[in-house]
């Protein structure tokens, strides 16, 4: 009797466990899936209060309406830099094209704002309510405003998966759930590995049904890339392929973008490219492929491959490419890196917790001073 008050005591106390874990597992991807919106209250507060104490101190020295117009241009530059190194993650080559978009929607913004409420409130307020007030209104309009203009350019962070018939999709989905920024799927054949396992396309589809909201990206490690291209261009949003293989490479890039979607080239760090100027003419994605041999996962990453991504972001076209890392990217290694993507396997994968590392390669991918 007592052994069966025991063990149902066990299973209550097991099944208590398991649904505390599945709450604080859904309010952690709360806060994840709207960190963004959270912190950009609390600054946007914080911006205003400044705004008001620099207003107060100006009133002293200045009129009315020059007081009030600085003191809006400070809030509006204390709001964007917190946003910017905190908040968002804003690559350094994106900095001045995200801080004219936030001037300009914040200008609109209050102007628009104080047009609208004058009929209402702006007589019978006094002018910090009117602030907090105008700004309240119209606080989702400008943070979706913001967050598609101003703060478009952010760094993100994608898990990578195998196409192959050993690939346990289901499990990594288990594990990594809804919190990376995309999908990045690695395709290899045996032009790249000779004894390269069977590539099973059919886990196209399930990544699709398990992520479908997920921009999807292919890597084709495949000396004839044609060969997968019109097979898998459907389900995905970009596709990459080398630089080295035995094909036309603009013929290959015209075909994928006739079928309206995105053409990416990988370049391997092992290889030198004069012709990089060119490259970065002619793609707007580009994947630094930075370890050593592709097709394999959990390798170190190459430390050759800081010199490319430096060599790169000093060029004046830098705002008109995208630049992905992917391979061998750790938790020391992704502070060091100034790109717009990174792709993340082993290090998230084997973790004992994979989305909390996710969440970390996030965090410590903030932009660059």
């Amino acid at each position: 009797m007592i052994s069966i008050i025991l063990e149902k005591t066990v299973r209550i106390l097991i099944t208590v466990k398991n649904n505390m874990n599945s709450i604080r597992e859904k309010i952690d991807f709360f806060f994840y899936k709207n960190k963004n919106l959270i912190l950009y209250i609390f600054i946007g507060i914080f911006s205003i209060f400044c705004e008001l104490i620099i207003r107060k101190i100006l009133l002293s020295t200045i009129n009315e309406n020059g007081a009030s117009f600085l003191s809006f241009f400070f809030g509006i530059i204390i709001c964007f830099l917190l946003n910017t190194i905190i908040n968002f993650n804003v690559p350094k080559y994106f900095f001045l094209r995200s801080l004219i978009y936030f001037l300009l929607i914040s200008s609109f913004s209050i102007f628009f704002q104080r047009y609208v409420l004058n009929f209402y409130f702006y007589e019978t307020l006094t002018y910090e309510e009117n602030r907090y007030l105008i700004s309240g209104c119209f606080f989702f309009v400008s943070y979706l405003l913001h967050k598609n203009f101003s703060f478009k350019y952010k760094r993100t962070v994608g898990i990578a998966i195998y196409l192959n018939d050993k690939e346990n999709i289901d499990k990594i989905f288990e594990n990594v759930g809804n919190y990376p920024d995309f999908i990045h799927i690695d395709l290899v054949d045996n032009t790249i590995l000779k004894n390269e396992t069977l590539i099973d396309l059919d886990k196209i589809l399930k990544i699709k049904s398990l992520w479908p909201k997920k921009e999807t990206h292919l890597h084709i490690m495949s000396k004839t890339p044609s060969k997968w291209i019109e097979k898998t261009i459907k389900f995905v949003d970009i596709i990459y392929f080398h630089y080295e293989i035995d094909e036309d490479i603009i013929k290959i890039k015209k075909f994928i973008e006739s079928r309206q979607k995105i053409a990416g080239i990988v370049l391997h760090v092992t290889n030198n490219y004069d012709e990089l100027a060119q490259i970065t003419n002619t793609f707007k994605e580009l994947l630094i492929l930075s370890i050593k041999n592709p097709g394999f996962s959990g390798q170190n990453f190459e430390k050759e491959s800081f010199n490319v991504i430096s060599k790169l972001n000093e060029f004046k076209n830098r705002v008109n490419f995208n630049l992905c890392i992917d391979g061998g990217v750790t938790s020391s290694i992704i502070p060091k890196l100034k790109c717009d993507k990174v792709v993340s396997g082993s290090d998230v994968l084997l973790n004992i917790n994979p989305k909390k590392q996710i969440m970390r390669l996030k965090t410590l991918s903030r932009y660059e001073k």
